[in-house]
């Protein structure tokens, strides 16, 4: 007889243990990911966050000022934050990034760890307030945008 939901038992996992399903030495031999699809895969992630503001504004405030125009940006990055990390932290990879085969692995740890991702998180919001300049370093032999470069991570074909 299977167990009802509330009683399963989880167990613990040491806070920087690499996910199991992961072959490190796999990734590190990995090719870079096409920056075609580590785009597409962004563009899906950015979407969700496009249709959770479209969601929430209709809980605004009748007057739509800026205070309020604020406080759904400021909520909405917030959640993108726990959103990003978490999913690079436990999976090393987003929703877009599992739908397009693209993983975030450290340069040099076996895990990533959260000082890198909250890097990875800051460098991929800077890239994006200035226009895109970022994903530019993509193009360069390295095949690292500005964000693997800050972070010290890189995007691999997980396929």
């Amino acid at each position: 007889m299977a167990a009802r939901f509330d009683e399963v038992e989880l167990e613990a996992v040491p806070f920087a243990a690499a996910p199991e399903a992961v072959d490190e030495i796999a990734l590190d031999a990995a090719p870079p990911a096409p920056i075609t699809r580590r785009s597409l895969a962004l563009l899906i992630d950015l979407s969700l966050f496009a249709a959770l503001a479209i969601a929430l504004s209709p809980l605004l405030p009748g007057s739509r000022s800026w205070t309020s125009l604020l406080s759904l940006a400021g909520f909405v990055l917030v959640i993108s934050y726990y959103y990003f990390v978490g999913s690079w932290l436990l999976w090393g990879r987003t929703i877009g990034g599992a739908i397009f085969d693209v993983r975030i692995v450290d340069d040099t740890l076996p895990a990533m760890v959260l000082g890198k991702a909250t890097a990875r998180w800051g460098a991929l919001y800077l890239t994006l307030i200035t226009g895109g300049v970022g994903f530019l370093f993509a193009l360069l032999p390295s095949r690292r945008s500005l964000a693997d470069r800050l972070s010290h991570t890189h995007a691999v074909d997980a396929g």
